[in-house]
């Protein structure tokens, strides 16, 4: 399959989702777009434990889960550098000031529209051509 097809191929991707049918369902879409799903998992105490034994390339994240947010999770992923998008019924009014910008999906959402996003974090940024300079000859004394 092309690369449009599996968009995560290959990837790790953390599932923390405390309702399980929705879990299940975003750890098939990672399967389906060629990425492998860690967890799911339904606590951030579960996901830091994961995070111990596995090098994760991103993360999908509900905000509120039972008793406790996902916050400071995201922050620890943030620090590292792995990219991740919320999946909640939060508000985004709601979202703290550091995590404003990262991408909030909405309860009831579209997976694949989920996946794509994640998909779009995980490329690598362009590569931007640094001019050649070129080399003169020394003309010497004049």
């Amino acid at each position: 399959m092309s690369a449009q097809l599996r968009p995560l191929q290959g990837r790790k991707i953390l599932i923390l989702e405390d309702e399980a049918p929705i879990a299940l369902s975003l750890a098939s879409a990672v399967a389906q777009a060629g990425g492998v799903a860690i967890g799911p998992t339904a606590t951030v105490a579960a996901s830091f434990a994961l995070m111990a034994d596995h090098t994760l390339d991103g993360a999908l994240l509900d905000i509120r889960l039972r008793g406790e947010t996902s916050f400071p999770l995201a922050d620890v992923l943030a620090v590292l550098g792995i990219p991740f998008v919320f999946v909640s019924g939060m508000s985004s009014a709601l979202m703290p000031y550091p995590h404003r910008d990262r991408p909030l999906f909405d309860k009831p959402y579209e997976v694949r529209d989920v996946i794509a996003t994640l998909a779009r974090l995980l490329q690598p940024p362009a590569r931007v051509a640094s001019p050649t300079s070129v080399a003169t000859p020394d003309e010497g004394p004049r």
